[in-house]
């Protein structure tokens, strides 16, 4: 008996198509503007357009993988050959990562080029000085990546379509509807007993407990620091300075944006310990613990936090200190860039915070990595001891 297909949620389904529809109009723009000559104010149009479709592209990348992460994808059948799996789960993995580079190379061209980037209308803030090399290299980038990524898209949907003859109704995943009734449920047999549950239900707890803690302090830290961003970018011109690698805003930024995801991974924390104690065996059983690649997700990007933000620090105070130490009197008239103003200090302060963020998600990883690692220690032995135990006779 075929099991029931288990369906993607409304909001899923949702991002999901509006995802489809805006990287089919971006990849049919692009070869429009590409292989079809237009007039100069017809193109000036069609590339602010472009741009704009690509940055609510780009939006609605970032709600996809938040909803994968959160609300995790539903399981295959049961009977559905792992090859399939791995093929399917690998193609989906590839569009994100291509539409990634597609949006990101496009939007690098953009602030490299002398036309200031709009957003439906809104200039953006740049920063960069126009470079035509960097312009070409991303152009080229973004040409290529365009390329592989309507190259991955066909995939998907022949999988798609394959998947859907060999499994009737697999497309109505991803349609708006209803799920049908499920059948009976077996209950997973619990090779471990009581004591097998017990370890799960406690590291269930563990895991709840620390994701939550996890999750509101990285949260309000990442709202102070988004405070302390907009102050410190509203009071400087950022479309006549340059923000690059050597600019403490810029790692600043992106360990910020790193700290928003792993936010999440702390949410999915939460929404995983329930699963684990219902399901101790899936997760303690195996011999490499399917199910819990989160906890790896959550110390590698943690500690990528910890290094962007310690950059960030490190820039912070060395200007500090070269204005400090190189201020002869009547500097604040001559040159009021190079007085420590109040701004500099929110740049550190925001440092600071994401690096704290960021230190205590690691903390909390690494902890519920080794509690992990300590029940299935526990576990294996009563998983092998029900397997070599006989079965009880029969009572007559």
């Amino acid at each position: 008996m075929k099991s029931i297909l288990a369906r993607y949620g409304f909001f899923s389904i949702l991002i999901h198509w509006l995802l489809a529809l805006a990287t089919a109009a971006l990849l049919g723009l692009g070869w429009y503007l590409r292989s079809s000559p237009t007039t100069t104010d017809e193109r000036a149009y069609l590339v602010d357009f472009h741009v704009s479709l690509g940055l609510t592209t780009a939006v609605l990348l970032i709600l996809a993988i938040l909803s994968r992460l959160l609300f995790g994808a539903p399981t295959y059948p049961a009977e559905t050959p792992r090859w399939r799996r791995l093929i399917g789960a690998w193609v989906n993995a590839l569009i994100y990562l291509s539409l990634v580079v597609v949006t990101a190379s496009g939007y690098l061209r953009q602030i490299f080029t002398a036309s200031p980037a709009l957003f439906w209308g809104t200039p953006l803030p740049s920063w960069g000085e126009p470079d035509d090399r960097l312009a070409d290299l991303f152009a080229n980038t973004h040409e290529i990546g365009a390329f592989v990524l309507a190259g991955f898209v066909v995939v998907h949907i022949g999988l798609v379509i394959a998947n859907s003859f060999a499994y009737p109704g697999f497309a109505s995943r991803m349609l708006p509807g209803k799920s049908p009734a499920p059948e009976a449920v077996v209950p997973a047999l619990r090779m471990s007993g009581p004591a097998g549950d017990k370890i799960g239900l406690r590291l269930a707890g563990q895991m709840r407990l620390l994701g939550w803690i996890k999750f509101w302090i990285q949260f309000v830290l990442a709202f102070l620091s988004a405070l302390l961003l907009q102050f410190a970018t509203s009071g400087r011109a950022l479309s006549a300075v340059q923000a690059g690698i050597g600019d403490a805003i810029y790692w600043s930024g992106c360990a910020l944006a790193l700290l928003f995801v792993t936010c999440a991974l702390a949410y999915h924390y939460t929404r995983r310990a329930s699963k684990i104690a219902l399901a101790p065996e899936r997760y303690l059983g195996g011999k490499r613990g399917s199910g819990l690649w989160f906890l790896h997700a959550g110390m590698t990007l943690g500690f990528l936090g910890v290094f962007l933000s310690f950059i960030g620090v490190a820039l912070s105070i060395s200007l500090l200190i070269a204005k400090t130490v190189s201020q002869p009197p009547g500097i604040a008239i001559t040159d009021p860039t190079k007085i420590i103003r109040a701004l500099d200090v929110f740049v550190l302060l925001m440092s600071f915070l994401l690096l704290l963020a960021h230190f205590i998600g690691v903390g909390i990883s690494v902890w519920l990595r080794i509690a992990v690692a300590s029940a299935r220690f526990q576990y294996q032995p009563l998983t092998q001891t029900a397997i070599d135990e006989p079965p009880p006779p029969a009572i007559i």
